[in-house]
């Protein structure tokens, strides 16, 4: 039974525009019972090498979403990994290894005028909100949620820079839609990138800031 429902799910979801993942992280390919799923994130916790963090950092954002199985003992790993403190360091490493794309004097550099805004602007957004709610213990789901607990003094990320982050993170979100809806409209193949020169005087500044 679910094995054909996660295959109609991932089926629907490419009709509606939303392509295979390149890495296969579909439902199709992580059908599990929850034992093992409480085996697995706990074994990501314990021995955070760089295929377990990749895991996590994708698997830790689950929701349930119908039914009544109850993912508390899920929850509980998961609140559980704010005293691993290897496990959140490496996850924080993952999440400062993308870089934004500046080049000398702070100049937006693209490739061929585009910047992928998800590798450059959103993932690492949503890496260190996912970081600051695991070191608080916070079962948030949401990027700004995420990042609203990550503002105590005693989080891993700055009062200041918490604010920030969930005020351009939306920012990122519309230019990021907006730049899929023209080629969706058109049944071109979507993706992340951004024109640069599409972008407004303030667009431009704003994102480069």
């Amino acid at each position: 039974y679910f094995g054909e429902l996660s295959k109609r799910i991932v089926e629907g979801l490419i009709q509606a525009g939303f392509p295979p993942c390149p890495g296969g992280f579909m439902a199709t390919n992580w059908c599990r019972p929850l034992s093992e799923w409480r085996q697995l994130f706990a074994q990501w916790i314990r021995l955070p090498q760089p295929q377990a963090l990749l895991d996590a950092a994708i698997f830790f954002d689950f929701r349930a979403v119908a039914g009544g199985l109850s993912l508390e003992s899920l929850e509980e790993i998961i609140s559980g990994a704010k005293s691993e403190k290897r496990f959140l360091a490496h996850m924080l490493n993952g999440a400062l290894a993308f870089r934004p794309p500046l080049g000398f004097f702070n100049r937006l550099r693209g490739e061929n005028g585009k910047v992928d805004i998800k590798k450059s602007g959103i993932a690492p957004i949503v890496g260190l909100a996912r970081v600051a709610a695991l070191a608080a213990g916070s079962r948030a789901r949401s990027t700004l949620d995420r990042l609203a607990v990550a503002r105590p003094s005693d989080s891993v990320l700055d009062h200041e820079i918490a604010r920030t982050l969930g005020e351009i993170f939306p920012f990122f979100l519309r230019l990021r839609l907006r730049a899929q809806l023209a080629p969706h409209g058109k049944h071109q193949t979507l993706d992340n990138r951004v024109d640069l020169a599409e972008l407004s005087g303030f667009e431009r500044q704003q994102f480069k800031d």
